[in-house]
């Protein structure tokens, strides 16, 4: 998926801020133990990076994806938990769970999984500094 100095087709620096943009925002979610909508990510990295990815957009999931791998290994949690369907369900989308499953995050219940893994993202990010 990386060739040269691109990854999924983007210069790799430009990736690269507008994931660490992502993730700002998600840990400043994360401390109001709140959600945010896809779109409303989508837009936020747009406006503050220039890199504009449509909330369907499978890079856009990559993105938060490769987030969620990084804090979970480093025992945050999958951060990518506080990124939900506006209209739908009010869950982060299949995508979420399926990483979940990969990581060896064992889940029956989308719901209570969800629950669960919000309350260990809140709980990591509220006593972390606002740095992130």
């Amino acid at each position: 998926m990386e060739s040269g100095h691109l990854k999924y087709g983007i210069p790799v620096d430009t990736w690269d801020e507008a994931k660490e943009e992502a993730r700002r925002e998600m840990t400043r979610v994360a401390r109001c133990e709140d959600q945010i909508p896809y779109s409303d990510l989508a837009k936020h990295i747009c406006r503050t990076t220039g890199l504009c990815l449509e909330p369907h957009d499978p890079r856009f999931h990559e993105m938060l994806g490769e987030i969620s791998k990084a804090e979970d290994a480093a025992g945050r949690g999958m951060l990518s938990v506080v990124v939900v369907h506006k209209d739908d369900d009010g869950l982060p989308g299949t995508g979420f769970f399926k990483l979940a499953s990969r990581l060896g995050r064992p889940w029956t219940s989308k719901v209570d999984f969800w629950i669960e893994e919000s309350k260990r993202v809140y709980a990591a990010w509220s006593r972390r500094p606002e740095s992130g």
